[in-house]
């Protein structure tokens, strides 16, 4: 199964080990991250980190310095190793190779080090799931779902895959986003077990939302008062130059407006001063509420099911009577067209 690519910042933090540094205790209790880049009498020149791109030389008395823990380049290298295993839900090909090659980096340059086994057994696991991707696989939940376990169950865990991808949008804040995709989630799985589970999660987020829209929509002359009032405290060419901004923007937030409700989409993107967005977002919120309260989370019928089911008919040989039959449960079952259809034609003449 094919995924985007997870971009992270262990990923870039994995392409470049960290430099080290020693600790300097000093006789006032403070402490002092450097490298001594050389020695000038009776004194210490360090070169230290300011911030993460900017380095600097600081002078240090060696009679201030109480202690100097020198630092094991391994281990602070290990620490980010570390990290790469587990490898999260859902990564692709090319994650794993950035981990691998990192794994591989470690262990050239530390040879010897006392963590070596450690990451020998973190490269052995991240190979082996990468693997498995590579040939069809997907880690969910943990756990690694072969190719043939995936291709059985593809339905249901395609609807996995997107309730996960949901939920990380809703973790992440990102409700219009969220919204959207759970748009695309239930047009296309509503009858799995994953569409159960991540309804009424769903029902709560289009309520909060709703009800941030509601609010906006309360406040909204009250907001374009204020911002008249702050135009016309503003100087002439001052004025002016943040009128005509702002008409840009809202020439740009009405056009944007428009090519949505032209491509159907239910979830406008909404903007503090845009009254018709939120008016929309209030409407089919309140729908969407309503909807959602009417889910089962009990399934009477189990989409995911009928397909594996299918799937292990024409797989297995089944006779064109078993086909018929496991091929009417899963249509009965709203599974999409896109899996149902390569099967049907896969048993296509059987008798």
């Amino acid at each position: 199964m094919k995924t985007k690519p997870l971009l992270s910042a262990l990923a870039f933090s994995l392409l470049a080990l960290p430099l080290t540094a020693d600790t300097f205790t000093l006789k006032d209790g403070s402490t002092l991250e450097g490298v001594i880049v050389k020695e000038e009498g009776d004194n210490y020149i360090l070169e230290v980190q300011v911030t993460k791109t900017i380095k600097d030389e600081r002078k240090i008395a060696k009679s201030e310095v109480v202690k100097i823990s020198r630092e094991q380049p391994d281990l602070k290298a290990f620490e980010v190793i570390a990290k790469s295993s587990p490898a999260p839900d859902l990564m692709t090909e090319d994650d794993y190779v950035l981990r691998i090659s990192a794994v591989g980096k470690f262990l050239k340059e530390h040879r010897g080090s006392a963590k070596t086994e450690d990451a020998k057994a973190i490269l052995e696991t991240l190979k082996s799931e990468a693997n498995e991707v590579s040939g069809g696989g997907i880690k969910l939940n943990g756990k690694m779902v072969s190719a043939e376990a995936y291709k059985t169950n593809a339905y249901e865990l395609d609807a996995r895959v997107q309730e996960a991808k949901v939920r990380t949008l809703i973790d992440q804040n990102l409700l219009l986003p969220a919204l959207r995709a759970f748009a695309d989630f239930d047009s296309d799985f509503r009858s799995t077990l994953a569409y159960g589970t991540l309804a009424p999660q769903m029902r709560q987020v289009v309520q909060g939302y709703v009800a941030e829209a509601r609010q906006s929509l309360a406040t909204l002359d009250a907001r374009l008062k204020d911002r008249a009032v702050g135009f016309q405290r503003m100087e002439s060419e001052s004025r002016k130059a943040t009128e005509l901004a702002v008409q840009e923007e809202t020439t740009a937030i009405e056009a944007r407006y428009k090519a949505e409700k032209e491509s159907k989409q239910a979830w406008v993107t909404t903007s503090p001063f845009h009254k018709a967005a939120f008016e929309d977002t209030v409407r089919f919120g309140d729908l969407e509420i309503a909807r959602l309260a009417a889910v089962k989370t009990v399934l009477g019928v189990d989409g995911g099911k009928a397909y594996r089911e299918l799937w292990n008919v024409v797989q297995r040989g089944g006779n064109a009577a078993s086909v018929a039959t496991s091929l009417a449960a899963a249509k009965t079952a709203n599974v999409p067209a896109r899996y149902v259809a390569p099967l049907e034609a896969a048993a296509k003449g059987r008798k």
